[in-house]
């Protein structure tokens, strides 16, 4: 049998509604979704300012509400205490930081340009936000953890990204031919600690040197060496021997 024209008319008429309605609850759901993302992001963005104007200590829960001009009980809408918005922050802050200087080498064909070029944007970005990256120098270290930690697993896997991305460039260089073969990890991590250094260097204000003299100053060394003959072969000197010459 079938339905009447009425029936048919009421049916029809259910279902657009419910489409409407969901469609409508999708949008709301949405608009919502993307105005927390707004919120806790202009959160953590003056949780950063904060850090590196009063350090992890003197960066409480009121001065980022101030920084961020809303009320202090919004925070906590999104963040329990301090030390979880600290830690997002932190994390933001960093994967903030790689993603630029992912995005400045992208373009950049040349494995030895493009490892110049990851020097330089990396002393050139941690000398834009200084101060934080100043603080989380010297004030805290979320790698000294335990990495099964749960302040420190994000961190570290955020670190390995980081390590691998720089693995990648060097691997490049090694399939050109340009650099030799070797412990790409190694390297990795050595040249990541070079660039750390240098940066110490200039946050402490222990020289006015521009990013890019910089760069081909740390990159000479790690090219190069520092032995006068690269070459020659540079014999084992055994902890035995090691305690002779300094005994």
């Amino acid at each position: 049998m079938s339905p009447s024209p009425g029936r048919e008319d009421l049916t029809s008429t259910n279902y657009d509604y419910t489409v409407s309605h969901m469609t409508k609850n999708s949008a709301i759901n949405r608009k919502e979704e993307v105005l927390r993302e707004f919120r806790v992001r202009e959160i953590l963005d003056a949780a950063c300012r904060v850090v590196a104007q009063h350090g992890f200590q003197g960066a409480t829960i009121d001065r980022v509400a101030e920084e961020a001009s809303i009320a202090k009980g919004t925070v906590y809408l999104y963040f329990h205490n301090k030390d979880e918005l600290l830690k997002a922050a932190v994390e933001q802050g960093i994967e903030t930081f790689t993603n630029q200087i992912r995005a400045e080498v992208t373009e950049v064909k040349a494995p030895l340009e493009k490892l110049r070029r990851f020097v330089e944007a990396s002393l050139e970005l941690s000398d834009a936000h200084r101060d934080f990256f100043k603080t989380l120098l010297l004030e805290r270290n979320f790698l000294a953890a335990s990495p099964n930690h749960p302040e420190a697993a994000q961190m570290l896997d955020l670190y390995l990204a980081h390590i691998h991305f720089i693995e990648e460039i060097i691997q490049e260089g090694v399939h050109a031919g340009v650099l030799r073969s070797h412990n790409v990890e190694a390297a990795a991590f050595a040249l990541n600690e070079a660039i750390r250094g240098c940066f110490q260097q200039r946050a402490l204000g222990l020289t006015a040197r521009p990013a890019a003299e910089d760069a081909d100053i740390l990159l000479d060394i790690f090219f190069h060496g520092l032995l006068r003959h690269p070459k020659r072969h540079v014999p084992t000197i055994s902890r035995n021997t090691h305690k002779e010459q300094l005994s």
